[in-house]
């Protein structure tokens, strides 16, 4: 079996942030997702461990779509959180999503979110979320992947296209990292409750309001409106003449937004 990644760590991706025990940064490797599942596997890793690469050879989103990730484009990390006591668990994505607009703002860069997990800016796409168990019990790995000097895709967009001056990618790394520290953390010591964020989320979001078209296995692809996220953060949506409902994340082979308005909490 060949090497996951093509050298040992390093634990130098600038300054440790206090809430951090340990940054593991690696030149290249299949997913940092995968990694730090491996790692969780191996023994005790503590929450809010990350890891980050440069390259990424097998990168994915969402129902293993593949995620192009090639060296010094962008940010490429995961990081392990403990949500211990947390009902609401499937609140974790779009927590997650508030908290990388949160860090683009202060970048510099307005951003919008598409449920159930993208990070766009004008309806390109500049990022996504995958949020995997981490196989220790109330453990979640959060992937976040984010274009920062250049994007691949049709429709997509770069941290250089936004901001001016570009930050580097370290800094990005900690601007994320750290919002995401401080959106869990405040979620937690609300306990968990999810009014608050359910507003800042709806308000972020650009999938709400906007005509849809979305396609399940085995199903005719439909368009609807969005029109809003039920209790659970899963997405209502309304098609003409009908009654709302509900769709699952799983459920969403993709949902299309086309007309989409920029909104920022």
């Amino acid at each position: 079996m060949g090497k996951i990644w093509e050298q040992a760590d390093r634990t130098d991706f600038g300054h440790p942030l206090a809430f951090c025990p340990e940054v593991i940064r690696l030149d290249t490797v299949d997913s940092t997702n995968s990694e730090l599942m491996r790692r969780c596997r191996g023994g005790p890793v503590p929450a809010w461990t990350a890891v980050v690469s440069d390259q990424q050879t097998a990168g994915r989103g969402r129902l293993d779509r593949s995620w192009q990730s090639e060296p010094g484009s962008g940010l490429w990390c995961s990081v392990l959180v403990d949500l211990s006591g947390c009902p609401s668990t499937t609140w974790l994505p779009l927590i997650s999503g508030l908290a990388v607009l949160d860090a683009c703002a202060g970048l510099g860069a307005a951003v919008e979110l598409k449920w159930p997990n993208d990070i766009t800016a004008g309806g390109k796409k500049l990022g996504g979320i995958l949020i995997e168990s981490a196989g220790i019990s109330d453990h979640w790995v959060v992937g976040i992947g984010l274009n920062v000097t250049v994007a691949h895709f049709p429709d997509s967009v770069a941290l250089a296209d936004l901001c001016s001056p570009l930050p580097d990618t370290q800094t990005v790394f900690h601007a994320v990292l750290g919002s995401l520290h401080a959106v869990v953390e405040s979620w937690r010591e609300i306990t968990w409750d999810t009014s608050q964020v359910s507003g800042r989320y709806q308000s972020a979001c650009s999938s709400i309001g906007a005509q849809l078209s979305i396609a399940r296995p085995g199903v005719d692809t439909f368009i609807a409106q969005g029109v809003g996220i039920d209790e659970s953060g899963h997405l209502v949506i309304q098609r003409v003449g009908e009654k709302p409902e509900v769709v699952v994340a799983a459920d969403v082979v993709h949902a299309t937004i086309y007309a989409c308005t920029q909104k920022n909490s």
